[in-house]
């Protein structure tokens, strides 16, 4: 299907032109601006990424295909989305512009969805759900399925303030939920019926049918959250989580981190410590290395090549070179050397394809 920006008579609209977006017909370095600067851009600001490890699982190698084809409902919007392996982040730049606080409630179709906000990670496979809040940063690492070259997700934008729940929103974020048996089949079967039915509903039965469809989200997602913790417990620990979070952030650029100095940091004991991370499926030392291996990234992706691997080692608490370069071959699959190469050469792209026609060679 040819580019198009605006609107599609697109495939199961029932001829209804309908805001579509497509990097098809593109260039590769204009794929990834186009996908960065305006899909990216048009339901809240995130910033996607393409590493080594997203390249070498992936049936793309260069550029960023995809598109967007997005309906407004009532009060909410409906937006099927489908690219290749890739990171999308929602940081701390984006929730400042953000234009509105929303909720995001993303059905997988195909492919796989790994998400974390709030402390917690989960992995949405096709047929569950997840819900992520544009107030706070959070991460999709979405990837492609074995026997087709996208991923797609349904996603319904819903405003935050229709939330209406006994569970807390900063609870149920980032916990995928089945839509094949209980409840979340419930939630699935109409948020698919939603989609492919709303251009034959009138307007004020769609808006009675969006507030049924927000009123079973919350009962779902209760239910599910409520199913593992009692939202109080939950609460106070996911808190406690975050606070240990950012000591470690604070931390790690000065040297050793210490599950003691964390835990005193939190006002709790080592034990406690502990506990909290080995709910949510992790470990302390983990979330150490984390943090560890995304400062190493960062300082790859802009330090000059004058900067040796050995001093970036040294500065995020690797032992040596080597040390740096088994954890990016264990968790990255890629060693720092290709992870600058790839991100040297994504930068230079970047900047080529930015380049005003009258600065190019031969103009």
């Amino acid at each position: 299907m040819a580019y198009v920006l605006g609107t599609l008579v697109a495939p199961g609209t029932g001829g209804i032109p309908v805001p579509y977006w497509s990097t098809s017909g593109l260039s590769v370095q204009d794929q990834a601006r186009y996908w960065g600067d305006v899909v990216c851009e048009a339901f809240t600001p995130l910033s996607p990424r393409r590493g080594r490890v997203h390249i070498d699982h992936s049936a793309t190698a260069e550029g960023i295909p995809g598109w967007v084809r997005s309906e407004p409902l009532a009060s909410t919007n409906g937006a099927e989305i489908a690219s290749c392996t890739q990171l999308l982040t929602h940081g701390a730049a984006e929730v400042r512009r953000a234009p509105q606080e929303v909720l995001f409630v993303n059905l997988q179709l195909s492919g796989t969805c790994f998400g974390e906000q709030d402390g917690r990670r989960c992995i949405v496979r096709p047929g569950s759900f997840a819900i992520f809040d544009t107030t706070r940063p959070y991460t999709l690492e979405f990837r492609e399925p074995s026997n087709e070259p996208n991923w797609r997700v349904l996603s319904f934008r819903i405003p935050r303030d229709h939330w209406r729940s006994t569970v807390r929103v900063d609870d149920a974020t980032s916990c995928a939920i089945d839509t094949n048996t209980g409840p979340g089949h419930v939630v699935g079967t109409m948020m698919s019926a939603l989609w492919s039915e709303q251009s034959n509903i009138d307007d004020i039965t769609l808006k009675t049918l969006e507030r049924s469809f927000t009123d079973v989200l919350t009962a779902a997602t209760s239910s599910r959250v409520g199913a593992f913790a009692t939202s109080d417990d939950e609460r106070r620990d996911a808190a406690l989580r975050r606070i240990v979070r950012h000591y470690i952030r604070a931390a790690v650029p000065l040297g050793r981190v210490s599950a003691e100095g964390a835990a005193r940091e939190a006002a709790i004991s080592v034990r406690t410590l502990h506990r909290l991370f080995q709910a949510v499926g992790t470990t302390f030392s983990a979330c150490v290395r984390d943090e560890r291996l995304r400062g190493a990234m960062s300082d790859l992706e802009v330090a000059p090549d004058s900067v040796m691997l050995s001093e970036i080692a040294t500065r995020w608490g690797f032992c040596d070179s080597s040390h740096l370069t088994r954890t990016f071959q264990r968790h990255l699959e890629c060693t720092p050397t290709q992870y600058r190469e790839t991100h040297r050469i994504a930068a230079v792209s970047a900047q080529i394809a930015a380049m005003p026609a009258e600065d190019s060679i031969g103009s």
